[in-house]
């Protein structure tokens, strides 16, 4: 009886350890070397100044661009934001994104609602849309000519 359930026990710790060993011999979810946040957008220029909020959050159309940090945001056909994200795990793969703020502008401190589902804000885990902080919000005119980043 004992025996019938440890072996079970240590097969998933053995497959947890060999993942998490995978994960940390790739570098976890990208390149350390690799530019993170805003820092990748050094340079393009379709980045714009930094801005204080992004208003009408409720009309949000679509979004693009989205990396493990940072997304672009269209609110219209004319103004699209870059938002700049910590602690959120599923942004890179999101299916759905919205808005958490209690007015009808967003600003640094509030929160992108991210889900890795295209049916509504769930997530595939059942545990409800990732909340991810809003570090910081950039104008993004997406009309500009995209130039190769100094590699």
């Amino acid at each position: 009886m004992f025996r019938d359930k440890t072996i079970p026990t240590i097969y998933g710790a053995m497959v947890f350890l060999l993942s998490a060993c995978a994960t940390a011999a790739n570098g976890g979810m990208g390149d350390r070397d690799e530019a993170k946040g805003i820092e990748q957008f050094e340079g393009d220029p379709r980045l714009g100044k930094q801005v204080d909020r992004m208003c009408f959050t409720s009309d949000i159309d679509s979004y693009s661009a989205n990396t493990d940090d940072t997304v672009v945001l269209e609110a219209s056909p004319n103004r699209h934001y870059l938002v700049e994200t910590s602690a959120c795990f599923t942004l890179d793969r999101a299916q759905s994104i919205a808005v958490s703020s209690n007015q009808s502008c967003a600003s640094k401190g509030d929160y992108l609602l991210v889900s890795d589902s295209a049916f509504g804000l769930e997530n595939s885990t059942g545990m409800g849309p990732d909340r991810c902080f809003i570090k910081s919000i950039y104008e993004w005119d997406d009309d500009a000519p995209e130039t190769a980043v100094d590699q």
